[in-house]
């Protein structure tokens, strides 16, 4: 990690620690600064930011050595066990991380406080992506005039989650946005999200409709749908639009169709489909955000040995279902990109309230479209615009400011051990509830398809793995404003550009560690290899072996997603 003047300030120090690491263990110094957790020996430093611990737990003392021992999990999937020869000072460890780790405030994160060693080369992070000058990029204004740019939520008083720019159809006014926001959950109306290079097809993105049980409708947004979905069909000499050369327009539903049903009982639901014309309708089936954190649980555990002596339980990968989850991911892309690039037709996309599961699938199928968000540089803006604009709840999603950092403490100190450490979990259950349930690994998720793309196409991308994994990293690291927030207003409130370091500006500083030696940009210029297009295979992905520090022969032969179509439609 960058390492900051600011955590030359320590709180405790205790020496003579040992820290066991896999099957290393190293001895040294125990530093604790205001931020970080730092190991110091022989060989070098060990840095753990506060927000990247999950668990800390005290144990015994060891029956060999009479150490005391604090096993501390990261949520980059470090574990190691710092064992120390006093119980007094376990304990004040243990107390002292619990205080630093678990906060309140934004402000109280690392990013407020961390200042770089050495200047940044770079310092156009803040600014990196400007909606104006992407979507003219695109082609909007200049290619296609079927499009405007909209300042209904210039004050976000319209829609609270979503950007301040809107791009809409120039024949839908404001007007018409008012009401059509009313029947989209959080007023998060048909935007665009993506045109397309070769047709000026279109990638839209919303919440879902709140049509409820008496199947209510709104003429506004099929208006505005119909509109989308006509902005690229040509015109006959007397104006009229000439239907039949788009017949593939695509609504996307990105649940499970129970799922989507099942949420017609609380006033919402999905599109009945005999009021919108030329387009028919699937469903994805990509499970909800706390199928995926069970997911993650069962791999993260099973990546790390943890009942299999530190090898990898491979049946207990497969009971995780995880590669079935990132399989679904990719079916869907492939046929968002087939639509698009193939049959010429518009995508409409929306889950619940559109800011999970839409932004991983608009986001992974821009990849698959556009050269331009394989590059470095790229990645960057549609991870800001997608991911950052469009209100993806980093904050929440992450756990930035939650108590779910479970700290137990199973040392007999005195009482039944067992009954102090069931004490101490339904504690901090009952006062975390609310922010486990909120967290879950989509962005993760997000990254694990580019790494799939990139295992798939390792010519077609001018960044690497590394890139993949520091971001993992930095999203949970807290050590940049980049992904503190929930969305694009409460990051405008906070405006962390004049407080905070941007990560884009740490990354395009030391850009030649993330460059793809085998980057082939000519490729995207190839027909035979997609003109710029790349389709991918959800029955070719793998475990990203590289995120857990471990090799891609410990699973044996990569294992394949073989479980059957997770697309249900079209309706």
């Amino acid at each position: 990690m960058h390492q900051s003047r600011i955590d030359l300030l320590k709180i405790t120090q205790v020496s003579d620690v040992q820290l066991e690491k896999g099957q290393e263990i190293l001895n040294g110094t125990l530093h604790l600064t205001v931020h970080n957790l730092i190991f110091n020996h022989t060989e070098g430093e060990l840095w753990i930011p506060y927000p990247i611990i999950h668990t800390v737990e005290r144990k015994p003392p060891s029956l060999q050595s009479g150490r005391h021992p604090l096993t501390i999990r990261c949520r980059d999937f470090l574990i190691v066990t710092l064992a120390l020869l006093k119980d007094g000072e376990a304990q004040d460890v243990f107390d002292s991380i619990q205080k630093l780790t678990c906060i309140n405030s934004t402000e109280q994160l690392y990013a407020y406080s961390y200042q770089p060693c050495t200047p940044f080369t770079s310092t156009d992070g803040w600014k990196i992506y400007d909606p104006l000058q992407e979507y003219a990029r695109m082609g909007v204004g200049s290619k296609t005039d079927a499009w405007r740019f909209s300042t209904i939520n210039r004050g976000y008083s319209y829609s609270p989650t979503y950007p301040r720019t809107l791009i809409v159809p120039t024949k839908i006014s404001d007007n018409v946005l008012n009401y059509a926001a009313k029947y989209r959950s959080k007023a998060r109306i048909p935007a665009l999200s993506y045109l397309h290079w070769h047709n000026m097809a279109t990638i839209t993105r919303s919440s879902q409709p709140m049509v409820g049980f008496k199947q209510a409708r709104s003429i506004q947004d099929e208006k505005l749908i119909e509109a989308i979905f006509a902005s690229n069909v040509p015109t006959a000499p007397n104006g009229q639009t000439v239907y039949g050369s788009t017949a593939a327009n695509m609504i996307v539903d990105a649940r499970p169709m129970a799922n989507a049903m099942g949420n017609v009982a609380r006033g919402a639901g999905t599109e009945n489909m005999d009021n919108y014309r030329n387009c028919k309708k699937i469903y994805i089936a990509v499970d909800n955000i706390h199928v995926m954190r069970d997911s993650l649980a069962k791999m993260s555990e099973a990546m790390q040995g943890t009942d299999n002596n530190g090898q990898v339980n491979r049946a207990g990968l497969v009971r995780s279902n995880w590669l079935k989850h990132i399989g679904t991911l990719i079916e869907g892309t492939l046929a968002i990109v087939k639509n698009i690039h193939v049959y010429n037709s518009h995508v409409l996309v929306h889950c619940s309230d559109g800011w999970d599961r839409t932004a991983q699938l608009v986001s992974i199928s821009e990849l698959c479209l556009d050269p331009y968000y394989r590059t470095l540089r790229g990645i960057q803006i549609l991870i800001e615009k997608e991911w950052i604009s469009f209100g993806h709840k980093f904050a929440d999603r992450c756990g930035h400011l939650s108590n779910e950092k479970y700290f137990v403490n199973l040392a007999n100190t005195g009482g039944n051990a067992a009954t102090n450490t069931i004490k101490d979990m339904q504690n901090k259950f009952y006062k975390s509830n609310y922010y486990q349930k909120e967290t879950s690994p989509v962005f993760h998720q997000f990254l694990d398809c580019v790494y799939q793309l990139l295992q798939q196409f390792p010519t077609r991308f001018q960044f690497n793995e590394q890139l993949l994994i520091d971001l993992h990293y930095h999203v949970y690291s807290c050590q940049f404003g980049t992904f503190l927030f929930n969305c694009e207003s409460e990051r405008t409130n906070h405006h962390p550009q004049s407080k905070t370091y941007s990560l884009w500006d740490y990354i395009n500083s030391n850009s030649e560690k993330y460059i793809n030696d085998m980057y082939d940009p000519k490729k995207d210029l190839d027909l035979v290899d997609g003109g710029g297009v790349l389709f991918p295979e959800y029955s070719d992905i793998q475990y990203w072996g590289g995120l857990f520090n471990r090799q891609q022969d410990e699973f044996l032969d990569p294992v394949m997603y073989n479980s059957g179509s997770a697309l249900e439609g079209p309706l």
